[in-house]
């Protein structure tokens, strides 16, 4: 049965969106115990608010009538008494407890849509093994026990929050644009008005009354996009039990640290970032980290370390990945990619350049082939997936020290901030985000260069294209006069165009999967005067990964 069928669907979503969280942090505890005790240490900070937590989500459970959730919660209550109070149980008992965390996770996650599984089996196992502990606790200690932590835990105040179904943020979101649009068209309407000549003292209220309005709508659309922003935990959350269960399949002694979880992004992005980061941990537990019995010879600790850290930065959020492994090593990739036919012999392409290869579709240097790796795909769907987003990734990496992976994504998919500009009578919304900088030109500040256009800019040498090629017009058609240069990492390609228009805030319209996507094309949007503009995917464009010739 699925939530949308069950009488009491939003009772079932708000009991996930207040369990979620705990039992995501039962587990994330859980795993930190296991670690704790390892090293010998005692760890109560860790375990007097796991119970806490376990009890909280028991009893919601009881009150949804969710039976194995409940009866799972508890039994997990009674295992991690027994391991507080009986350390001699903890090395075989601890590992019993992550199990049973993680399971707990899928079923609160999957209580909504109706997914929840019976874990029966692993209940029984557990029982057997209470029942084998010689040093149990007595119900009255556990009784008493519990009674201790819901005093301590309490309710943590509270404040009024009011939960909100995501469809009718997007419907109010859809409507904003439409706002947006109007506005456009009456600050374009009130420019035209008065254009070339002296306002009138109607005229003059006018505008001063439409830039009231666009600060009106600017304040507006701060407010909606902060009713949109979730904090990256929610997806971080979901790594924890990945580390550790990849790691232990590999042999390997593995600790995930994390920062910046309150670091805080669209929940359209949300959505969509597992997919990328699931790659770039298993990327980094398989092919990053070494055996233990290297990391011992190198002098390493035998834990590895893969951090994931999150950071706002004006309208961006910087989102890195890293391990202190074995890191790239660039002779290979470089060997794979001539091999692969996309370097040529000749070419000596400098450090950060062959690093850029590890994301060509194709380019794996996996010894063996498993179902996670040696496939020839990873590191090409991250580069895709981020680029879908309207951010870039980027990879650094020290031979021996480990590997940083820089993820560079937008606060927001449905408001851009972009520059627009005009090819050929057709206008074209650039992100700004990914312009460098626009310059005036003439024709002789572009030279061919074996059919390629080329141009100096701030002492660098880049290639320069036709917008009217790059975007489907007409290549050549007269001088253009300004050259928008493009950014994506470290590569810079600048793209000629007729005439600029000026920043605006755009509204994000996607592309009907029917219609087909153009290569240069990210997007859609409307303009104030009810003309379709394409946004153009700037990335795809500087990266040089679509079939053009130069001008």
């Amino acid at each position: 049965m699925t939530s949308q069928e069950h009488p009491f669907a939003a009772l079932l979503a708000d009991y996930v969106a207040e369990c979620l969280p705990l039992a995501e942090d039962v587990l994330e505890r859980a795993i930190a115990l296991e670690r704790t005790w390892a090293g010998g240490e005692e760890g109560a900070d860790l375990y007097q608010p796991l119970k806490g937590l376990l009890h909280t989500i028991k009893g919601n459970s009881a009150m949804m009538g969710l039976a194995p959730a409940q009866e799972l919660a508890h039994s997990l209550e009674d295992l991690t008494g027994l391991l507080v109070e009986a350390p001699a149980r903890r090395s075989d008992g601890i590992d019993l407890l992550v199990q049973g965390t993680g399971l707990l996770v899928d079923q609160v996650r999957g209580a909504e849509l109706g997914e929840v599984a019976n874990p029966s089996e692993y209940i029984e196992s557990l029982r057997a093994y209470l029942e084998r502990s010689a040093d149990l606790p007595s119900e009255a200690t556990t009784v008493e026990r519990r009674t201790e932590d819901r005093r301590a835990t309490g309710d943590g105040g509270g404040h009024a929050i009011v939960r909100v179904d995501a469809q009718r943020l997007d419907a109010l979101l859809e409507t904003f644009g439409e706002a947006m649009i109007a506005q456009a068209g009456l600050r374009d309407a009130v420019k035209a008005m008065t254009h070339g000549r002296r306002r009138t003292k109607e005229e003059a209220a006018l505008d001063r009354a439409a830039l009231t309005l666009d600060r009106t709508l600017e304040r507006l659309e701060r407010a909606l996009m902060e009713t949109r922003l979730l904090p990256i935990a929610t997806v971080f959350g979901r790594f924890t039990r990945l580390v550790r269960d990849l790691a232990r399949d590999e042999g390997k002694r593995v600790r995930l640290e994390v920062a910046g979880g309150d670091t805080r992004l669209d929940k359209t992005l949300i959505d969509r970032l597992g997919e990328p980061l699931v790659h770039l941990i298993t990327n980094a537990i398989i092919h990053g980290i070494e055996p233990t019995a290297d990391r011992i010879a190198l002098g390493k600790p035998e834990e590895a370390v893969i951090t994931l850290c999150a950071v706002q930065r004006g309208d961006r959020v910087i989102l890195t990945v890293g391990d202190d492994g074995r890191g790239l090593d660039p002779e290979r990739i470089l060997l794979k990619a001539r091999a692969l036919g996309v370097a040529a012999a000749s070419e000596t392409p400098s450090l950060e350049e062959v690093y850029a290869m590890a994301f060509l579709p194709g380019l794996s240097t996996a010894d063996r082939v498993s179902s996670l790796s040696g496939r020839g795909v990873g590191l090409d769907v991250v580069a895709g997936s981020i680029r879908a987003l309207g951010g870039h990734v980027t990879v650094g990496s020290e031979p021996g020290r480990g590997t940083l992976f820089t993820l560079r994504l937008p606060l927001t998919v449905a408001v851009l901030r972009s520059l627009l500009v005009e090819v050929d009578n057709e206008r074209y919304a650039v992100p700004l985000a990914d312009v460098a900088e626009t310059v005036r030109i003439n024709g002789a500040v572009v030279r061919q260069v074996a059919g390629q256009g080329m141009m100096t800019w701030r002492d660098e040498v880049i290639p320069v294209l036709d917008g009217g090629r790059v975007l489907g017009g007409e290549a050549g058609s007269g001088p253009r006069r300004y050259c928008v240069i493009l950014r994506a990492s470290t590569r810079h390609r600048g793209l000629l165009v007729d005439t600029l228009l000026g920043h605006q805030d755009v509204v994000v319209k996607a592309l009907d999967p029917a219609l087909g996507r153009p290569a240069t094309v990210a997007a859609t949007t409307i303009l104030g005067d009810g003309r379709v503009a394409c946004i153009l995917d700037t990335g795809r464009i500087a990266e040089g990964l679509i079939e053009i010739g130069a001008r």
